[in-house]
């Protein structure tokens, strides 16, 4: 198992092993889920009785491993009671108290999406629940997993009209590492340094750079060669990587329109075991992975579609989420066949499955593709492309935002820009102070 690992992400398998509550970060595509599943083969092997979880649903798919989502787990709803009320609330079902008093490790990916008082309501209730007032976190072993310098927990307004992460009127937003919990329940920053997306060195530099908003003139200056390069004729384009939903709908609307051709309307169909009954509850768990998940309850798709797979069909030839291609024709049963730039052959490609988090008796099923003229840089995050045209100029205005759209193209040869205004290349002065000053491994 661990042949598999770098030096990096084997230190930080290591420091599970002993026992100790780390916080795994690296930039994009340096394997921080790759090394968490690794972690679980370890904590499957020798019986340590484990949970997955991440702050978002869509997170929770991505990873796999029978995620769930980190309330769900916990039982605390949306958190917003006190710390004492959703404590007494979980010891009053056997269930959920049976969860938190079975785990020995807790795994937490994309931290970076929680709050510090969420944080510090966790403690609280594993210490109260577990009866375990003087023992961080209850006894129960954290890996906590992320990058904060990618895009900021989303901000309510607040009274004063300002947004998240943007000019001199917006509130600075609060990061998990900023509660005094932190500290006191984190042994070890594990940082993984090694990109395996982006095997080349110069891409890895300007990636670099760009996760800590420091672009150096060098870099500015290869970005900015990827402009105007010609790409309109090519029959699989880049994917459009824009800040906006409205820009992103928009596009993908109007080259679905200027197709020729009938439209071929795919609908998730529901699966489910031979002894399993939808009721209301279920159907609302199925209503929420049809926002969470990354398939489209109703995908429609035409010839000469530009189109991106989302899961990896077959990763040894090269079919991996992300892969662009365009739909060539369909089969006599209706299934789309797709030419991919990865490989050479046409590929038919048929339904996949997503199941429940919480519930893997139910899930939808629905072809494994979504058009891909242009997406949002938030959509984006998790994702690996093949090519891409991105607009990080006047639009961009979160901090890590085009870092997210600079780090899902696999190379330099596969990034085009359309637009690029180098002071929006920004991190976020508390996170960049907080990486600057993190206890290293």
């Amino acid at each position: 198992m661990t042949t598999t690992l770098n030096d990096d992400q084997t230190a930080a398998l290591n420091a599970v092993k002993t026992g100790r509550n780390i916080f795994l970060t690296g930039a994009g595509g340096t394997g921080k889920s790759h090394t968490i599943r690794a972690i679980v083969a370890w904590a499957k092997e020798t019986g340590i009785r484990y949970d997955v979880t991440a702050m978002t649903g869509c997170a929770a798919l991505l990873l796999g491993l029978k995620a769930k989502t980190l309330h769900s787990w916990a039982g605390i709803g949306l958190g917003r009671e006190s710390p004492a009320s959703l404590a007494e609330s979980i010891k009053r079902s056997r269930k959920t108290q049976r969860r938190w008093m079975d785990c020995q490790l807790l795994i937490i990916d994309e931290i970076s999406m929680m709050t510090p008082e969420l944080l510090e309501k966790l403690d609280f209730i594993a210490r109260r629940v577990r009866r375990r007032p003087d023992v961080k976190f209850g006894g129960i072993q954290l890996l906590l997993a992320g990058d904060f310098c990618q895009l900021p927990p989303v901000q309510k307004p607040s009274a004063n009209g300002g947004g998240g992460g943007g000019g001199d009127t917006t509130p600075t937003p609060l990061f998990a590492f900023e509660s005094a919990a932190w500290g006191a329940l984190i042994d070890a920053t594990h940082h993984l340094t090694k990109i395996e997306r982006q095997p080349d060195p110069v891409f890895q530099a300007i990636l670099t750079e760009a996760r800590m908003g420091a672009l150096s003139e060098a870099s500015i200056a290869i970005l900015q060669g990827r402009k105007g390069l010609p790409w309109s004729t090519d029959q699989i384009r880049p994917t459009l990587i824009f800040s906006r939903n409205a820009d992103v709908a928009a596009i993908n609307a109007a080259n679905m329109d200027a197709l020729d051709g009938e439209s071929v309307i795919f609908k998730a169909a529901t699966i489910q075991s031979a002894t399993t009954h939808i009721d209301a509850e279920l159907e609302a768990q199925l209503s929420r992975l049809d926002l969470d998940a990354p398939y489209e309850p109703e995908l429609q798709l035409k010839i000469g579609a530009q189109v991106m797979l989302i899961t990896n069909l077959d990763q040894e030839r090269g079919l991996v989420n992300g892969s662009r291609g365009v739909v060539l024709n369909f089969t006599s049963t209706g299934l789309p066949v797709v030419r991919f730039l990865s490989v050479s052959e046409p590929v038919t490609i048929d339904r996949a499955t997503w199941m429940l988090p919480d519930n893997d008796q139910v899930g939808r099923a629905q072809i494994p593709l979504k058009v891909a003229y242009a997406i949002t840089i938030h959509k984006s995050q998790g994702a690996t492309l093949d090519c891409a045209l991105i607009d990080i100029g006047s639009n961009t205005f979160e901090y890590g935002q085009a870092y997210v759209a600079l780090s899902r193209v696999r190379s330099l040869e596969g990034l085009h820009i359309w637009s690029l205004n180098p002071f929006k290349v920004r991190c976020h002065p508390a996170v960049a102070a907080f990486y600057s000053t993190a206890t290293p491994s």
